[in-house]
């Protein structure tokens, strides 16, 4: 969640954007045989695809942290059985968990740092591929100081796009990306491409309180944020409010929302002449935030 030069990882996706069935798929398949990634001829079979595709699918797995790897052998991690467990939300048919997960990728600064910078960092709410390719060449260079081949970063840059604006006359290859759905990166007939801030009314309150209990779970010893910090990235750490595309209003009646469900969770204060984001009492286990909603649903 918080930026490691040393650490920061491009292009490990294989230029494939994630798809729609792939983590319910691969998280399935590994359940039912932990080491079936170890051999790729297998997990071909298992899941349908090409070997590019299943080192993709095991990447995407690995980013959004529904599964760890030692020696080739998975295990799926609480949050992933927390999240498409057969208590969860398997075939990702609830809005909040694509947000959520969505939030878990653009949050990873270590693994996926090309969709870290881009929701955190790159400041163009209009821009042209090649204006985020300038970009993120110059953050390579100037703040991780490991400048990266211009092929790297611009998969990183096409996947991302692919991965998140539909676009008329794609093929059912490129659309098929449940995150086109936030609407979060839009094409622009005029720019190329426009990622606005807004006040999302579609974002379930559960996401951004997951968010925030992250945030806060990452420093424990912080009992506030200053509103600035969860609006927007400061000292390399992933912000909620940058994330999400929301304004300052957005964020504030986002919040309203998560404190109508939750009166016990968060509140806000001026100290001296600062806004800042309380929560009260001890940090919260962001996965029991999850567990709760998903205990909480209607039957299908």
């Amino acid at each position: 969640m918080k930026l490691n030069r040393a650490k920061a990882t491009f292009g490990r996706h294989e230029t494939f954007p994630l798809r729609y069935g792939w983590l319910p798929k691969g998280f399935e398949a590994l359940a039912e045989d932990p080491e079936i990634f170890a051999r790729p001829e297998d997990a071909m079979i298992r899941l349908g695809v090409g070997r590019n595709m299943v080192n993709a699918i095991q990447y995407w797995l690995q980013v959004t942290g529904l599964v760890t790897f030692d020696s080739g052998r998975g295990k799926p991690t609480r949050l992933g059985t927390t999240l498409l467990g057969s208590r969860g939300d398997p075939y990702l048919e609830d809005d909040a968990t694509l947000w959520i997960l969505h939030w878990l990728i653009a949050s990873n600064a270590e693994s996926a740092t090309g969709f870290f910078w881009f929701f955190n960092r790159f400041p163009m709410p209009r821009f042209r591929d090649t204006d985020a390719l300038r970009a993120i060449g110059e953050f390579s260079e100037q703040e991780l100081k490991a400048p990266r081949s211009a092929s790297t970063l611009k998969s990183d840059i096409s996947t991302l796009l692919r991965m998140y604006a539909a676009e008329a006359g794609r093929t059912d290859e490129h659309l098929d990306s449940p995150f086109a759905q936030l609407g979060l990166v839009e094409s622009d007939p005029d720019a190329g491409y426009r990622s606005l801030r807004g006040t999302r009314p579609a974002l379930p309150p559960v996401a951004l309180h997951f968010a925030l209990a992250q945030r806060f779970a990452a420093e424990p010893q912080q009992p506030a944020l200053p509103m600035r910090v969860v609006l927007y990235s400061a000292e390399g750490w992933a912000a909620p409010g940058a994330v999400f595309r929301l304004t300052e209003d957005g964020l504030m009646t986002g919040l309203a929302r998560v404190v109508e469900q939750d009166p016990r969770s968060y509140e806000l204060r001026d100290t001296a002449g600062v806004h800042q984001l309380y929560r009260r009492g001890e940090v919260v286990d962001p996965i029991d935030i999850l567990s709760q909603h998903y205990r909480g649903r209607a039957p299908a």
